[in-house]
């Protein structure tokens, strides 16, 4: 139903959920998907210690300890987490193929069970997404999951037809995401680890190249991805909501059509979709072809924008070329990349991890899949203290003037009041701007200080703050992220310990009731297993 929340009037207040089954500790982190829809999982991630996981139903209310993730290092301060929604299972399709069904030939790394994928856990919504990228049809389609046979390869039952038959040899995406946790202490195998929640499968061995030698100082990662778009965007759409209907199911997905093409190029629209975009605004981001019955072997392909024009017609340049040269009235989506950035250890470094499962490359720089990056993007002019956080902008419409971007990622510093402000297409390795100036920078972010950015209701601006410093226990703060603007919020009704701790105690998600979408917030109290919610109204 329609929020009748009246401002003044009415009054919000935290509720209280069923306690954590563990009390948080120094880096206990939470981890949330930011999806504005129904495909988002209905889980937010606890990760306690080494050995401990806990899984938190957004629909129920509830709590279930899961299967540990037996990182390696000493679990303690710079240990963190994060959720990324894309690529989870990825791979080719078999013979067999109906509109509404397909045989999996790439083998999952673990075997699922009978219908395991129709039920995400969500108490009677949807299955995980499948997304079918078909290079004979030249189109692009995502179907919930209805039914699966038992196995690696199972045949998967989909909601609705494709529109088409897919072919043999037709790469799937089951976009069920998966969860990365960071250990700390001194390097070493499996300090840094993968769940995919679609098949259960914990990672072994991820790269730990380019991180620091030891991590021992506060981390935050901050999670850019494919599914994330604006507020009044769908998973799909990308930033730009293009009038194409490429792929009609539950959600109808939107797309810019294309008006010239070359071996590293990509013009966009003489009018409407893209066709206001500023110079290099996109920069960094990713082009997805989504559609293209002309060259249909073009479909699938993401590649990076290195530079591009402003629009009318603005012609995107790429980081590398294409391996098919789309038709000049190719469909594509300008996307978050799929990456990660993280802070931590003390450093001004930036450190960028491809979390997709092919190389990313901008023209200049280049990070293969699972690896990590010390120059993808520059380092920061401070390095990081405890409290720092990241605060994205993804989620807002930018303004008329584009003083606020959707590649503003800004990070709070800790230690203090400090704001700085990477801009992620402000140059090809990106900008930074130290101690940008926001209203509300009074308040002390020290050790026990965390957020999360909500983007779905309030036009994707608000990012949460529990800030801590010795007068600060239990204030809550919200940080506009279009209008760098940090204003108290409504607080929450227990008083925290005196003594702060590191770790993020905040996640975010999407409560969905029909047409209408609302922010939650979820938050443990330190060293207690108190957890409550807020839903946000205003």
């Amino acid at each position: 139903m329609a929020n009748t929340f009246k401002k003044v009037i009415d009054q919000l207040v935290w509720r209280q959920v069923m306690p954590a089954p563990n009390a948080s500790a120094a880096a206990t982190s939470m981890a949330s998907d930011l999806r504005s829809d129904l495909s988002r999982n209905p889980f937010v991630y606890q990760t306690v210690s080494a050995t401990i996981m806990n899984r938190y139903n957004i629909v129920t209310k509830a709590w279930q300890p899961m299967a540990s993730m037996a990182l390696a290092g000493t679990f303690g301060v710079g240990a963190t987490s994060a959720f990324a929604p894309s690529l989870g299972l990825v791979g080719t399709i078999a013979a067999g193929a109906t509109t509404t069904s397909a045989v999996i030939s790439t083998a999952f790394p673990t075997a699922v069970g009978v219908n395991m994928l129709a039920n995400r856990g969500g108490s009677g919504e949807y299955g995980f997404k499948l997304r079918i990228i078909d290079t004979v049809a030249g189109k692009t389609a995502e179907r919930y999951i209805t039914g699966n046979t038992a196995g690696t390869t199972p045949t998967i039952n989909v909601l609705s037809s494709f529109g088409f038959t897919p072919s043999t040899g037709a790469r799937y995406e089951i976009i069920a995401g998966r969860l990365f946790s960071l250990s700390a202490g001194t390097l070493a195998a499996n300090i840094w680890r993968s769940f995919e929640v679609a098949s259960n499968t914990l990672s072994t061995g991820l790269s730990t190249t380019n991180l620091p030698a030891t991590i021992s100082t506060e981390s935050d990662i901050m999670v850019l991805d494919e599914q994330y778009t604006p507020y009044n965007c769908s998973p799909g759409d990308g930033m730009i909501k293009g009038a194409y209907a490429y792929d009609v199911g539950v959600v109808t997905r939107y797309a810019l059509t294309a008006t010239a093409s070359a071996a590293s190029t990509l013009t966009g629209q003489a009018t409407l979709g893209d066709s206001d975009v500023r110079l290099n605004e996109y920069r960094n981001f990713q082009i997805r072809i989504v559609e293209d019955t002309v060259a249909p072997t073009a479909v699938g392909q993401r590649r990076i924008i290195a530079s591009h024009t402003a629009g009318p017609s603005a012609v995107y340049t790429l980081g590398t070329a294409w391996t098919v040269t789309p038709s000049s009235s190719a469909k594509f989506v300008v996307e978050l990349p799929n990456l990660m950035l993280m802070r931590s250890s003390a450093t001004t470094t930036v450190y960028t991890y491809n979390y997709g499962d092919a190389t990313v490359n901008n023209g200049t720089n280049s990070i293969a899949s699972a690896a990590w990056s010390t120059t993808y993007f520059g380092a920061a002019s401070v390095a990081n203290a405890a409290g720092g956080m990241w605060a994205p902008s993804w989620g807002i419409q930018p303004d008329a003037a584009r003083n606020a971007r959707h590649s503003s990622c800004y990070f709070f510093r800790g230690g203090g009041t400090v704001l700085d402000l990477l801009d992620i297409a402000g140059s090809i390795t990106g900008t930074w701007t130290a101690a940008v100036t926001y209203d509300g920078n009074t308040t002390t972010m020290l050790t026990g200080t965390c957020g999360g950015y909500s983007p779905f209701e309030n036009e994707g601006r608000m990012f949460y703050v529990n800030a801590y410093n010795a007068s600060l226990l239990n204030q809550f703060f919200r940080f506009d992220v279009q209008n760098r603007v940090l204003s108290p919020y409504t607080n929450t009704d227990f008083i925290q310990s005196g003594t702060g701790i590191s770790g993020k105690r905040i996640a975010c998600y999407a409560a969905l009731d029909g047409p209408d979408t609302y922010d939650v917030v979820l938050m443990q109290s330190h060293t207690s297993t108190i957890a409550q919610e807020l839903v946000v109204l205003v």
